[in-house]
Protein backbone atom coordinates (compact mmCIF):
# COMPACT_ATOMS: atom_id res chain seq x y z
CA UNK A 1 0.00 0.00 0.00
CA UNK A 2 2.96 2.39 -0.63
CA UNK A 3 3.00 2.51 -3.71
CA UNK A 4 0.95 5.02 -6.21
CA UNK A 5 -1.97 2.71 -7.85
CA UNK A 6 -2.93 3.96 -11.18
CA UNK A 7 -5.51 2.15 -13.79
CA UNK A 8 -4.99 3.37 -17.48
CA UNK A 9 -8.71 3.62 -18.65
CA UNK A 10 -9.59 6.41 -21.17
CA UNK A 11 -12.96 6.46 -20.34
CA UNK A 12 -12.22 6.44 -16.49
CA UNK A 13 -9.87 8.91 -16.39
CA UNK A 14 -12.21 10.57 -18.40
CA UNK A 15 -14.97 10.35 -15.40
CA UNK A 16 -12.86 11.05 -12.94
CA UNK A 17 -11.65 14.65 -14.26
CA UNK A 18 -14.96 15.25 -15.08
CA UNK A 19 -15.95 15.31 -11.23
CA UNK A 20 -13.09 17.71 -10.95
CA UNK A 21 -14.41 19.67 -13.59
CA UNK A 22 -17.92 19.99 -11.95
CA UNK A 23 -16.65 20.40 -8.30
CA UNK A 24 -14.36 23.50 -9.32
CA UNK A 25 -17.29 25.09 -11.61
CA UNK A 26 -19.46 24.74 -8.98
CA UNK A 27 -16.88 26.45 -7.06
CA UNK A 28 -16.46 29.36 -9.23
CA UNK A 29 -19.91 30.20 -10.31
CA UNK A 30 -21.32 30.03 -6.69
CA UNK A 31 -17.96 32.34 -5.25
CA UNK A 32 -17.98 34.73 -7.79
CA UNK A 33 -21.27 35.24 -9.38
CA UNK A 34 -23.59 34.28 -5.74
CA UNK A 35 -21.83 34.56 -2.61
CA UNK A 36 -19.27 38.00 -3.66
CA UNK A 37 -22.19 39.99 -5.27
CA UNK A 38 -24.19 39.45 -1.99
CA UNK A 39 -22.48 42.17 0.26
CA UNK A 40 -22.95 40.22 3.44
CA UNK A 41 -19.34 39.41 4.30
CA UNK A 42 -20.03 36.81 7.29
CA UNK A 43 -22.53 35.72 5.32
CA UNK A 44 -20.39 35.03 2.15
CA UNK A 45 -17.00 33.53 4.29
CA UNK A 46 -19.34 31.91 6.41
CA UNK A 47 -20.70 29.37 3.38
CA UNK A 48 -17.81 30.45 1.16
CA UNK A 49 -16.19 28.36 3.79
CA UNK A 50 -17.97 25.95 4.57
CA UNK A 51 -18.70 25.12 0.59
CA UNK A 52 -14.89 25.05 -0.03
CA UNK A 53 -14.07 22.92 3.08
CA UNK A 54 -16.21 20.11 1.76
CA UNK A 55 -15.57 20.35 -1.98
CA UNK A 56 -11.98 20.21 -0.63
CA UNK A 57 -12.46 16.84 1.17
CA UNK A 58 -14.46 15.37 -1.20
CA UNK A 59 -12.08 15.59 -3.56
CA UNK A 60 -9.01 14.75 -1.61
CA UNK A 61 -10.87 11.72 -0.40
CA UNK A 62 -11.58 11.04 -4.38
CA UNK A 63 -8.26 11.41 -5.40
CA UNK A 64 -6.84 8.90 -2.29
CA UNK A 65 -9.71 6.64 -3.72
CA UNK A 66 -8.72 6.64 -6.93
CA UNK A 67 -4.86 6.63 -6.63
CA UNK A 68 -4.97 3.68 -3.56
CA UNK A 69 -4.34 0.17 -4.44
CA UNK A 70 -7.62 -1.22 -3.65
CA UNK A 71 -6.51 -4.73 -2.14
CA UNK A 72 -4.84 -6.29 -5.72
CA UNK A 73 -3.93 -9.54 -5.24
CA UNK A 74 -0.12 -10.49 -5.53
CA UNK A 75 0.55 -11.50 -8.68
CA UNK A 76 2.87 -14.62 -8.93
CA UNK A 77 3.24 -18.20 -10.60
CA UNK A 78 0.83 -20.85 -9.35
CA UNK A 79 2.37 -24.08 -8.24
CA UNK A 80 1.23 -27.54 -9.31
CA UNK A 81 0.80 -28.40 -5.75
CA UNK A 82 -1.26 -25.53 -5.24
CA UNK A 83 -4.57 -26.58 -4.18
CA UNK A 84 -6.51 -23.41 -3.60
CA UNK A 85 -8.64 -22.30 -6.19
CA UNK A 86 -6.85 -19.55 -8.93
CA UNK A 87 -7.39 -16.98 -11.28
CA UNK A 88 -7.63 -18.61 -14.67
CA UNK A 89 -6.88 -14.98 -16.09
CA UNK A 90 -3.59 -13.14 -13.84
CA UNK A 91 -2.95 -16.59 -11.61
CA UNK A 92 -3.05 -15.30 -8.70
CA UNK A 93 -4.71 -17.50 -5.76
CA UNK A 94 -7.13 -14.95 -4.31
CA UNK A 95 -8.79 -15.35 -0.84
CA UNK A 96 -12.39 -15.37 -0.20
CA UNK A 97 -14.58 -12.71 -1.33
CA UNK A 98 -12.15 -11.19 -4.49
CA UNK A 99 -13.50 -10.64 -8.14
CA UNK A 100 -10.98 -10.23 -10.96
CA UNK A 101 -11.51 -7.15 -12.73
CA UNK A 102 -10.99 -6.44 -16.91
CA UNK A 103 -10.39 -3.45 -16.26
CA UNK A 104 -7.74 -2.91 -13.74
CA UNK A 105 -6.46 -6.54 -14.64
CA UNK A 106 -5.58 -7.69 -11.34
CA UNK A 107 -8.08 -9.52 -8.28
CA UNK A 108 -9.25 -7.48 -5.95
CA UNK A 109 -10.04 -8.14 -2.13
CA UNK A 110 -13.37 -7.58 -1.44
CA UNK A 111 -14.29 -6.23 -4.50
CA UNK A 112 -17.82 -4.47 -4.40
CA UNK A 113 -17.43 -2.88 -7.94
CA UNK A 114 -15.47 -1.20 -10.32
CA UNK A 115 -16.44 2.64 -10.59
CA UNK A 116 -15.37 5.21 -13.65
CA UNK A 117 -15.97 8.00 -11.50
CA UNK A 118 -13.00 7.12 -9.25
CA UNK A 119 -10.97 5.04 -12.46
CA UNK A 120 -10.50 2.21 -9.69
CA UNK A 121 -12.17 -0.51 -8.15
CA UNK A 122 -13.91 -0.14 -4.83
CA UNK A 123 -12.02 -3.21 -2.65
CA UNK A 124 -10.61 -3.99 0.62
CA UNK A 125 -8.10 -0.81 0.97
CA UNK A 126 -9.58 2.19 -0.27
CA UNK A 127 -13.66 1.51 0.28
CA UNK A 128 -13.06 3.92 3.15
CA UNK A 129 -11.94 6.75 0.91
CA UNK A 130 -15.27 5.91 -1.66
CA UNK A 131 -17.71 6.07 0.78
CA UNK A 132 -16.14 9.59 2.41
CA UNK A 133 -16.12 11.06 -1.18
CA UNK A 134 -19.70 10.23 -1.82
CA UNK A 135 -20.59 11.71 1.93
CA UNK A 136 -18.23 14.99 1.56
CA UNK A 137 -19.10 15.79 -1.76
CA UNK A 138 -23.32 14.30 -1.00
CA UNK A 139 -23.16 17.06 1.83
CA UNK A 140 -21.64 20.11 -0.57
CA UNK A 141 -23.97 19.81 -2.92
CA UNK A 142 -27.44 19.72 -0.19
CA UNK A 143 -24.96 23.10 1.11
CA UNK A 144 -25.40 24.50 -2.96
CA UNK A 145 -29.01 23.69 -2.81
CA UNK A 146 -29.73 25.17 0.31
CA UNK A 147 -28.02 28.15 -0.22
CA UNK A 148 -30.25 28.53 -3.56
CA UNK A 149 -33.62 29.14 -1.20
CA UNK A 150 -31.51 31.65 0.70
CA UNK A 151 -33.33 34.95 0.69
CA UNK A 152 -30.13 37.13 0.48
CA UNK A 153 -28.90 35.56 -2.39
CA UNK A 154 -31.87 36.07 -4.19
CA UNK A 155 -31.23 39.39 -4.32
CA UNK A 156 -28.20 39.54 -6.75
CA UNK A 157 -29.38 36.49 -8.79
CA UNK A 158 -27.11 36.51 -12.24
CA UNK A 159 -28.40 35.35 -15.61
CA UNK A 160 -31.09 31.97 -15.11
CA UNK A 161 -27.82 30.15 -17.13
CA UNK A 162 -25.17 30.22 -14.24
CA UNK A 163 -28.03 29.66 -11.67
CA UNK A 164 -29.50 26.31 -13.77
CA UNK A 165 -26.23 25.22 -13.84
CA UNK A 166 -25.74 25.47 -10.59
CA UNK A 167 -29.35 23.76 -9.80
CA UNK A 168 -28.74 21.01 -11.62
CA UNK A 169 -25.10 19.77 -10.93
CA UNK A 170 -25.85 20.09 -7.34
CA UNK A 171 -29.23 18.42 -7.69
CA UNK A 172 -27.40 15.44 -9.35
CA UNK A 173 -24.21 15.24 -7.78
CA UNK A 174 -26.43 15.09 -4.24
CA UNK A 175 -28.67 11.89 -5.73
CA UNK A 176 -26.22 10.63 -6.97
CA UNK A 177 -24.35 10.35 -4.01
CA UNK A 178 -27.11 9.96 -1.17
CA UNK A 179 -28.17 6.76 -2.95
CA UNK A 180 -24.33 5.36 -3.76
CA UNK A 181 -23.26 5.60 0.03
CA UNK A 182 -26.96 4.28 0.95
CA UNK A 183 -26.42 1.22 -0.98
CA UNK A 184 -22.67 0.82 -0.23
CA UNK A 185 -23.05 1.69 3.74
CA UNK A 186 -25.87 -1.12 3.30
CA UNK A 187 -23.58 -3.25 1.37
CA UNK A 188 -21.64 -3.28 4.80
CA UNK A 189 -23.72 -3.46 7.44
CA UNK A 190 -25.86 -6.38 6.10
CA UNK A 191 -23.80 -9.10 3.48
CA UNK A 192 -22.82 -11.49 5.75
CA UNK A 193 -24.77 -11.67 9.01
CA UNK A 194 -26.53 -14.42 7.59
CA UNK A 195 -23.69 -16.56 7.96
CA UNK A 196 -24.29 -16.58 11.92
CA UNK A 197 -27.96 -16.31 12.84
CA UNK A 198 -28.35 -14.03 15.84
CA UNK A 199 -25.25 -12.55 15.94
CA UNK A 200 -25.26 -9.03 14.60
CA UNK A 201 -21.96 -8.11 12.56
CA UNK A 202 -22.75 -4.45 11.22
CA UNK A 203 -20.36 -3.13 13.64
CA UNK A 204 -17.36 -5.61 13.10
CA UNK A 205 -18.07 -4.88 9.25
CA UNK A 206 -17.56 -0.67 9.52
CA UNK A 207 -14.93 -1.36 11.75
CA UNK A 208 -13.19 -3.72 8.86
CA UNK A 209 -13.62 -0.73 6.23
CA UNK A 210 -12.54 2.42 8.34
CA UNK A 211 -10.13 1.01 10.78
CA UNK A 212 -10.00 -1.17 13.92
CA UNK A 213 -9.98 2.01 16.74
CA UNK A 214 -12.98 4.33 16.53
CA UNK A 215 -11.67 7.84 16.35
CA UNK A 216 -12.10 10.77 14.31
CA UNK A 217 -9.74 9.11 11.51
CA UNK A 218 -12.62 7.28 10.16
CA UNK A 219 -14.12 10.70 8.51
CA UNK A 220 -10.29 11.85 7.84
CA UNK A 221 -9.47 11.27 4.31
CA UNK A 222 -5.56 12.07 5.23
CA UNK A 223 -5.56 9.09 7.48
CA UNK A 224 -5.37 5.34 5.92
CA UNK A 225 -7.71 2.70 7.74
CA UNK A 226 -5.58 0.67 9.96
CA UNK A 227 -7.65 -2.79 8.45
CA UNK A 228 -7.61 -6.48 10.55
CA UNK A 229 -7.92 -9.54 8.49
CA UNK A 230 -11.51 -10.35 8.83
CA UNK A 231 -13.08 -13.58 7.93
CA UNK A 232 -15.10 -13.34 4.14
CA UNK A 233 -17.99 -14.90 5.57
CA UNK A 234 -18.14 -12.15 8.23
CA UNK A 235 -17.29 -9.50 6.10
CA UNK A 236 -17.81 -9.76 2.73
CA UNK A 237 -18.84 -6.92 -0.01
CA UNK A 238 -18.20 -8.60 -2.71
Amino acid sequence: MGHVWFVCDILGIAFASLVWLLVLGVSAVLLLLYLLPVGDVTFSVTHGTLFHLLAFLGLVSHARAMFTDPGSVPLGPVSEELVDPHCPVCGCSPPPGAQHCFVCGRCIRRMDHHCPWINNCVGEDNCKFFLLFMFYLGLASLHVLLLLGAPDLHRTLPPSSPLLFLFLVSLEGFLFTAVMFTIQMCSICIKGERERQGQPFRWKNLKAVFGHHLSLGWINPFVSPELQTVDGPQYNVA
